[in-house]
């Protein structure tokens, strides 16, 4: 193998092996009581256990109201990109849900 060649569970250079990538995912979805289980069902199905969820309303304070929306954010360590996309399109398919936008980043590093 070449270094242009490289595999795609390997850690870039200067980053430790041991510290994959972290699959950030930004869920918008209805102000639906049945949304952010739903979103986080989806995780549990592949035995995955999110390091960071963090749940926003926003609309307005009638959640009744027909703009009333959610943003769920999910940040999932040990996800490859082929299993990101895969989680990617699992959550487009929740019926409540308006859009997902995903996004990787390098976890920090602790010296």
């Amino acid at each position: 193998m070449t270094s242009a060649e490289t595999n795609a569970n390997e850690a870039p250079a200067g980053i430790p092996k041991e510290a994959s990538p972290v699959a950030c995912f930004s869920v918008l979805t209805e102000a639906d009581p049945s949304a952010v289980p739903r979103v986080l069902e989806i995780f549990a199905l592949r035995d995955l256990i999110p390091s960071q969820i963090h749940v926003t309303r926003s609309g307005g304070d009638n959640l009744r109201a027909p703009e009333a929306e959610l943003t769920i954010d999910v940040q999932v360590s040990g996800v490859g990109r082929d299993a990101s996309e895969a989680i990617a399109r699992k959550l487009r398919a929740i019926i409540c849900v308006h859009s997902v936008l995903t996004s990787e980043r390098q976890p920090h590093s602790s010296f």
